[in-house]
């Protein structure tokens, strides 16, 4: 592939290390993604193809709630193409849906190890690394992948027909259920970050992120934010904006955000020990 075009290359080595740490970090933010646009889109496409099944199942269900509430909807091309899906063999939606399920947590992963790449600058070569990535956290990406899934679609009930499913306890329920998802946002904010940076056993992961996220709950809330405002523009932009920048723009976030902590706390402990 070295003799494509710079856009299709993926082979292609990243930027040369640039000192940009004498601006501020809301600077240097758009410096690094600046640098990487085009990496990220690449990497978003990818992302995005292998998780539309996950999307057109989730704009079916936003998008049925809103008919039957409000006459409307939030995304025409969204209910144009499950229209058009609908057609097909339920045994082959429920593949594609299926399959797009159990990528998306090493999928995820590899994301997360591109965007890391991007946010920091460093060295290396993109697509053999995102297939590293995957190659080295599908085990431990694959439970969290399934269980962004079921938390995501139990959210959607919860919000939907939480009062009707549970009567009196059906408002209580559902503000519980809001607190605990969010706590779950935080600490995955910092999951796929830790995975492909530190290797560590599954309980470890869990534990380690649940206490950066607690640490300082501004980081992940602020990126928690970033992509709630970001997936809601994009429903109201239909599917236009989602393969452009999405996804990879909430992971460079994280990435950005994150990796200071990770740095800090988890490799390089006797720092923050000696503080």
């Amino acid at each position: 592939m070295g003799d494509l075009p710079g856009f299709l290359d993926f082979t292609r080595p990243g930027n040369d290390c640039v000192d940009d740490s004498r601006y501020h970090p809301f600077v240097r933010f758009w410096k690094r993604y600046g640098r990487n646009f085009l990496k990220l889109l690449q990497l978003n496409l990818v992302y995005a193809v292998l998780t539309l099944p996950i999307y057109v199942w989730m704009m079916s269900l936003i998008n049925g709630v809103l008919a039957q509430a409000t006459g409307s909807v939030v995304s025409l091309l969204g209910s144009v193409l499950l229209y058009a899906v609908m057609s097909w063999p339920s045994w082959l939606l429920a593949l594609l849906v299926g399959v797009s399920v159990v990528l998306l947590g090493p999928a995820t992963a590899a994301l997360s190890y591109a965007a890391l790449n991007c946010a920091w600058d460093r060295p290396g070569l993109f697509w053999p690394g995102f297939r590293q990535a995957w190659k080295e956290n599908w085990k431990q990406a694959l439970p969290i992948g399934l269980a962004d899934a079921v938390v995501c679609f139990s959210t959607l009930y919860y919000l939907v027909d939480g009062v009707t499913a549970f009567g009196n306890l059906g408002a209580v329920l559902r503000i519980l259920w809001l607190f605990l998802v969010l706590i779950y946002a935080m600490v995955r904010v910092y999951l796929y970050p830790v995975m492909v940076t530190v290797e560590l056993p599954f309980g470890a992961l869990l534990r380690n992120c649940l206490s950066l996220a607690l640490l300082k709950p501004w980081r992940p809330l602020l990126v928690i934010l970033i992509a709630a405002v970001l997936g809601i523009g994009c429903m109201l932009a239909d599917l236009v904006l989602v393969p452009c920048f999405l996804y990879s723009f909430v992971a460079f976030s994280a990435a950005f955000l994150t990796q200071p902590m990770i740095e800090k706390y988890l490799l390089n402990p006797q720092d923050s020990a000696s503080e």
